[in-house]
């Protein structure tokens, strides 16, 4: 059996044979009746049991591990909504099936209905419009809004200070001190 256990910590067994695995094999995935350590694979057959992330072992008594915590946040969004309003229930389906099959994404409905997309840059931001279009919402005609990159900033009448940020490995790292302009500047 496979333990499912997503963010809320529960759990559903299900029986191995229900489940498809693949072998990713560059671009492609490969049907595999079993895989050896250290193969990166994909697993088929968890929808509806696994949402972001999950546990599977053939014990069924294995607790689940907690989730990955991803070192990014999605910095770029977009609204969607369909051409034809009649086809609103199957975006928002597509949505929900797109934002399970990738942690890095977010996906929300705003106070005024607006359904947006929000995504890690620009090629993360166009490779889950494409899976959207092709595999989670075939056939629906999407409006897609132009990508907005929110900017922070703000005044104090007296800013003078520094900060220093690293990257999650410890690679590289980056030190900015700011300071007030003259008033003749």
């Amino acid at each position: 059996g496979g333990e499912g256990g997503g963010e809320g910590g529960g759990g559903v067994v299900l029986p191995i044979d229900s489940l498809r695995l693949y072998l990713l094999m560059g671009r492609e995935l490969v049907s595999a009746p079993h895989a050896s350590a250290g193969s990166i694979i994909g697993v088929g057959g968890l929808a509806g049991a696994v949402r972001k992330c999950g546990t599977l072992s053939s014990e069924p008594d294995c607790p689940p591990f907690e989730p990955m915590r991803l070192a990014g946040a999605p910095i770029v969004q977009v609204a969607v909504e369909p051409t034809d309003i009649s086809s609103l229930p199957t975006l928002e389906a597509g949505l929900r099936r797109l934002d399970d099959s990738d942690p890095a994404l977010e996906t929300a409905t705003l106070p005024t209905g607006e359904l947006v997309l929000r995504a890690c840059g620009e090629v993360h931001l166009e490779r889950c419009l494409h899976d959207l279009r092709t595999t989670f919402a075939p056939g629906v005609e999407l409006a897609i809004s132009p990508p907005i990159v929110p900017f922070r900033e703000g005044l104090a009448p007296e800013a003078d200070g520094s900060a220093t940020a690293a990257t999650a490995g410890r690679h590289a790292s980056l030190a900015v001190r700011a300071a007030r302009l003259p008033d003749s500047a």
